[in-house]
C-alpha cells in the first residue's frame, strides 16, 4: 500500500490565526482525518490541536523492494534527476 500523510495545526474552533482551511483543503484532494493529538500545537500564544490525515494512493499486498541506502546509489543517477 502507498499512502500519503499530513499533519496540520487544527483549531477547536477559528479564531483570527487559524480556520479549518488547511484540513478542508486536504479533504477536498482526497485525504481523511486519522487522528487527533490533542491542544499539543502552540503558535500566535495559544494552544491548537495537530491532526493527521491520510490519502491511500495504492492498495497493494506486493511486497515492497528492499530500501536503498543513499550511499549506495549511483551518484550519476541522482546529479541527473536532480539537474532535470
Amino acid at each position: 500500500m502507498t499512502n500519503l500523510y499530513a499533519c496540520v495545526a487544527y483549531p477547536e474552533k477559528e479564531d483570527e490565526y487559524l480556520t479549518f482551511d488547511s484540513v478542508k483543503f486536504h479533504e477536498k484532494m482526497g485525504y481523511t482525518i486519522i487522528g487527533t493529538f490533542h491542544r499539543c500545537a502552540f503558535k500566535f500564544n495559544k494552544c491548537y490541536h495537530m491532526v493527521w490525515l491520510e490519502k491511500i494512493l495504492t492498495q497493494t499486498d506486493t511486497t515492497p523492494l528492499p530500501v536503498i541506502p543513499f550511499s549506495k546509489l549511483d551518484k550519476a543517477l541522482i546529479n541527473k534527476i536532480v539537474l532535470e
